[in-house]
């Protein structure tokens, strides 16, 4: 699902419209800041399954490197934008909401591991 979501040759309309309303009506803030926060919401939540999953999938890679290998993902994700994909804009803010959403899940793996490992039984 994320990669035909960053890697389609054209920008998310069917999926961030949705969003994009459900954000203005809630918020009455213009189409243009709501469609904002959508799509840069939406960079976030993608990576934090990702940040989590590869920490469980990766065990015996510190989580630090996890997080660096999802940063990596992301800049290859814009480059291939950029170089294959005329209709997509590829973004430094989309690295970075991207690098956040998964130092959340990295973040939540921390915790959860944290909590069973200090609940022994």
């Amino acid at each position: 699902m994320g990669a035909w979501l960053t890697l389609r040759p054209s920008p998310m309309g069917r999926v961030q419209w949705p969003v994009t309303r459900a954000v203005h009506d809630v918020t009455g803030w213009s189409w243009q800041v709501s469609a904002r926060v959508a799509e840069r919401g939406g960079n976030v939540l993608l990576f934090v399954p990702l940040g989590l999953l590869l920490c469980w999938a990766l065990p015996r890679l510190h989580r630090r490197v996890v997080w660096l290998l999802c940063v990596a993902a992301s800049v290859g994700i814009e480059v291939t934008q950029f170089l294959f994909l005329p209709d997509r804009y590829p973004s430094v803010v989309d690295v970075v909401t991207n690098s956040t959403g998964a130092a959340i899940g990295v973040g939540l793996h921390w915790l959860l591991t944290r909590r069973r490992s200090s609940h022994p039984g």
